[in-house]
């Protein structure tokens, strides 16, 4: 209610008015999740500020230099999980707003501003962060490249869901939607082939999940339509198919990895690449997997 200026005295009928939950102080945290936005320039989601604060220097922590940041590692002190239950409450709390014309990039809001300055203290649910540590959360990891692609099919079943009255995990469970973004199947017969799609989920949903994907690959990354015309278009879309075949390893059993799609485009504008510079660009487990192929790719373009 005070989002919209209102306010209203305890009614007395309410449990959270009987029964009060369980706060603590955490401005600490808050600050410290502030600072991170502001020093990434409120670019980035909170599955990045949330590696920033813990410290995890994965590749594109290293690629943007992030883990040069003196905020990098000062929240150690919550999991992974924890911090997702913060910031969902600094969302709540109208703190930070996700920006939908930069992709959901978090933005600090002016009554952040008083807390960020050390003029004003906020307190925060401790339920929220003591489930958070019961029950850790599941990886439900897509690249960047298929962000997009995962939020659209989440969308599309969210839909069905509340059309048929049911929960959205009976249409299919989020680790069937993972696969169909990365895999992007563009037939039924692939679509039958994702885990999760069975005979009459394939005849109840198979054409309305395809549709999304195929909508989808229409539209083109804004990494590759900057290479629209150039000779590098051409290139960045050999490696993106090059990807698509080892995206699994030559064996097809590994652990699915990928490469994002500005990743894919500086690759498509180097010029006598060799493995140490695709090491640097990629990170060490990219270029183990892609490295090689990457190069057949650039020196039978060259």
């Amino acid at each position: 209610m005070s989002y919209f200026g209102e306010e209203a005295a305890p009614c007395g009928n309410c449990d959270l008015c009987d029964t009060p939950v369980e706060t603590f102080d955490g401005t600490t945290a808050v600050r410290k999740a502030l600072s991170a936005i502001l020093r990434t320039d409120e670019t980035y989601g909170a599955g990045h500020l949330i590696d920033i604060l813990i410290g995890n220097a994965n590749d594109r922590v290293r690629q943007k230099r992030h883990d040069d940041l003196s905020v990098f590692g000062c929240g150690k002190e919550h999991s992974k999980a924890q911090w997702q239950a913060i910031f969902r409450q600094m969302m709540g709390r109208d703190l930070v707003r996700p920006d939908p014309e930069r992709h959901g990039a978090l933005r600090m809001t002016e009554p952040a501003l008083p807390i960020l300055k050390g003029q004003a203290e906020i307190t925060l649910r401790k339920d929220t962060i003591k489930s958070a540590t019961r029950r850790p959360a599941v990886r439900e990891l897509v690249s960047e490249e298929d962000a997009p692609l995962m939020s659209a099919l989440k969308a599309k079943r969210r839909a069905l869901a509340e059309a048929q009255k049911v929960p959205a995990y009976v249409i299919f469970p989020d680790r069937t939607l993972i696969e169909m973004a990365e895999k992007r199947p563009q037939t039924l017969d692939e679509m039958a082939g994702i885990s999760g799609v069975g005979a009459k989920k394939l005849e109840r949903y198979g054409d309305a999940f395809l549709s999304v994907i195929t909508s989808e690959a229409e539209t083109l990354h804004p990494a590759r339509r900057k290479l629209a015309g150039r000779a590098q278009a051409s290139i960045y879309d050999t490696l993106l198919e090059v990807q698509a075949r080892l995206q699994r390893g030559e064996c097809g059993t590994q652990k699915p990895l990928t490469c994002s799609a500005a990743m894919l485009a500086k690759v498509a504008q180097m010029r006598g690449a060799d493995e140490a510079a695709l090491a640097r660009l990629l990170g060490e487990r990219r270029a183990e997997r892609f490295a090689p192929a990457f190069l057949d790719v650039l020196r039978g373009a060259g």
